[in-house]
């Protein structure tokens, strides 16, 4: 029914609604801890960098703040594995993915399935187009490719695991700039554990009010606007209102909830239940990930408004801004009342209003 996420929602249409109920009662209520990343407060600027608290839960999120190069690789022995004449390596991480990039090379692994701990994530790597043009002549060797750490067309099981920034538990830094190169492995089961060091991304401060994971989680939110917005020959704005996402009967909504491990973004149209990994960066981009949907039909009205909208936000990126909105009556004091608008990198603009979340 969707094209867009049909392959992952066929693999686990079958369990995907006792899934979505089972992991209601285990998620993860605890304040999120950004200690890392967005710390502002005085106390915290010399906290030793050992007891930076990052849950389980956002290391994903952390990491995708920073720029990684490989700096090291051990084997599953502990020995090291010399990589002296590699041509640098960087990742860059993402909702339902990471990226290696080695010269005009890139791979890719798309996280397809979740395992058990200690290796939750389940894929493979797989080559993608060239990110430039290069000469045959700089070709990468294949024993000198990042391609030589993998097994070759093997699935594996992997991690990734914040490290201390060194040895020292008597160092400290000034969380609130992330001056200090940060540090993460990946380990993959029965292979190598690559290390990467990563300096912060120069992330522009964002406007209107803070938006965060515990203010998203904390409310249900309903769609009220959502505009196109492209420009024509002249150069003149056109605004178009997007038919699909105004029908009475099929209202848009928007959930999210912390689990043991990530963060996941939920939308409806009031037919099939969906998730999402997210992740929210200090400047409000909001990336979306790959979007597992159980496959109920909706009929044909239904089926095309959902069809809109996972393909709108699946693999998505967009800027979040928070403002209050006006109050109607002196006596709306019982919560506060949010307009969060979404501007898609894609062009389009939605805007979401909070309600009180529904418990089970």
């Amino acid at each position: 029914m969707i094209s867009s996420h049909l392959p992952l929602s066929l693999l686990l249409a079958v369990s995907f609604s006792a899934i979505l109920a089972g992991c209601q009662s285990t998620a993860v209520l605890n304040k999120q801890q950004t200690t890392a990343v967005s710390t502002t407060s005085a106390d915290d600027k010399s906290k030793p960098i050992d007891e930076m608290l990052i849950q389980e839960s956002q290391v994903m999120q952390w990491s995708a703040h920073y720029d990684w190069q490989l700096a090291q690789v051990t084997n599953q022995n502990g020995n090291v594995v010399d990589i002296a004449d590699f041509v640098p390596v960087t990742l860059q991480v993402e909702p339902s993915s990471v990226s290696f990039y080695q010269g005009c090379d890139q791979y890719r692994m798309d996280f397809h399935s979740m395992s058990a701990p200690p290796y939750p994530y389940y894929s493979h790597l797989g080559k993608v187009p060239a990110t430039c043009n290069d000469e045959p002549d700089n070709e990468i060797e294949n024993d000198k490719s990042i391609q030589s750490l993998f097994a070759k067309y093997a699935p594996i099981k992997l991690n990734f695991e914040l490290l201390p920034t060194s040895n020292s538990t008597s160092e400290t830094v000034s969380t609130n700039t992330q001056s200090a190169p940060k540090r993460l492995a990946l380990d993959i089961e029965n292979g190598n554990r690559l290390t990467f060091i990563g300096l912060a991304k120069p992330l522009v401060a964002p406007t209107g009010l803070p938006v965060t994971n515990e203010l998203l989680e904390q409310y249900d939110w309903q769609l009220v606007s959502a505009v196109s917005n492209t420009s024509d020959e002249k150069g003149q704005l056109i605004r178009k209102s997007l038919g699909n996402f105004y029908h009475p009967d099929h209202p848009i909504s928007a959930s999210f909830e912390s689990w043991p491990d990530s963060q996941y973004a939920s939308f409806s149209s009031g037919c099939n239940s969906s998730r999402a990994p997210y992740f929210l960066l200090n400047d409000n981009t909001f990336n979306v990930g790959t979007i597992i949907s159980t496959v109920m039909g909706c009929g044909e009205t239904g089926n095309r408004i959902e069809t809109a909208l996972f393909k709108l936000m699946q693999d998505s990126s967009s800027k979040l801004t928070l403002s209050l909105q006006t109050k109607k009556l002196e006596s709306e004091t019982d919560f506060p009342r949010y307009n969060l608008l979404q501007t898609m990198v894609s062009g389009e603009t939605l805007v979401w209003q909070n309600e009180i979340k529904d418990t089970p």
